[in-house]
């Protein structure tokens, strides 16, 4: 991957070599909403953008380009947003054939920014908001509303044993062996969002040590049928990016569910953020299913042009 400019700023792929500034940014700016964590962006090909400079960069713009004809997916800019920083963004936005669009927007983004969201249509974009669920709910299932979860597990327990292993670098392969199954066995259709999940999970898989993550790693007779993948995303939160399992053991995601909570909840962590839906009924069934604490608005913004500059 090259780099490109967009904006009037030049983009740099996020990669190996700027790993230490992009991850230490996003620390000292961290987000509640999924995906803005060093790893996630070079998994999914990102491009970033951020100031120069002796001290820490004060601001970050990242995009996205699922297909390299199309406009540039720009998400919420990270950092400090500084009146001439603002000023830069119009500018260009102006200039653009199409309407400018920022996706995965924070609440707390709208708040500390209304000067700069004024200059934006706001929409709520259900398919992205983050479903958020307090670790220990998910690690006991305690209740009368987790009674089916903890059915499924008890006749999982029945039915066969097995044993969990935190993911270590050598144990990859065992990941991709799952991956293996899951496609001879199910022949699940991989196309558009599915395909470039997988593959942010294959880049994830190959650079487990490096871009920090963790994972957990279950085992039935020897054989690994199932895996998540995981890290913090702030103080509080550490947040799922990949889980699979296979289906031909009944109840094997809900054990791959609550041994991961368990393990997440011992660290110190009081709240999971297992992502979003992206308008999957099946799979807003499933998160809905786990009794969400919250589900974190993503934002959609589109620029409004000012007509007398035009």
């Amino acid at each position: 991957m090259n780099s490109f400019s967009y904006l009037g700023f030049d983009f740099f792929p996020v990669c190996r070599e700027n790993q230490e500034t992009v991850s230490s940014f996003l620390r000292k700016h961290p987000q509640s909403l999924c995906g803005y964590t060093h790893a996630t962006l070079e998994a999914w090909k990102a491009f970033v953008f951020y100031d120069h400079g002796p001290r820490m960069p004060e601001n970050m713009l990242i995009v996205y380009r699922p297909v390299p004809e199309a406009p540039p997916i720009l998400l919420q800019p990270v950092g400090v947003l500084y009146p001439d920083f603002q000023n830069r963004i119009f500018r260009e936005a102006e200039c653009l054939d199409y309407p400018l669009k920022i996706f995965g927007v924070s609440e707390r983004f709208l708040q500390e920014h209304p000067e700069f969201v004024a200059r934006f249509s706001v929409r709520d974009e259900r398919n992205y908001a983050n479903y958020v669920y307090r670790a220990e709910d998910l690690s006991k299932l305690q209740g009368r509303k987790y009674s089916k979860k903890r059915n499924l597990i008890s006749q999982a327990r029945n039915q066969y044993s097995w044993e969990a292993h935190p993911i270590s670098e050598d144990m990859t392969d065992k990941c991709f062996a799952v991956l293996e199954s899951i496609k001879n066995e199910e022949n699940p259709v991989i196309e558009g969002m599915s395909e470039r999940e997988l593959g942010a999970l294959e880049t994830t898989l190959r650079n487990f040590r490096r871009l920090e993550q963790q994972g957990l790693l279950i085992m039935v007779d020897g054989r690994p049928v199932a895996f998540s993948i995981f890290e913090a995303i702030n103080s509080t939160t550490a947040t799922i990016h990949f889980e699979r399992a296979l289906r031909s053991y009944k109840g094997l995601y809900q054990v791959i569910n609550q041994e991961t909570a368990r393990v997440i909840e011992a660290q110190g962590f009081g709240f999971i953020n297992r992502e979003e839906d992206v308008g999957d009924a099946g799979l807003r069934t499933a998160k809905l299913s786990y009794y969400p604490f919250e589900l974190l608005t993503a934002w959609d913004l589109t620029f409004i042009k000012d007509r007398q500059s035009l």
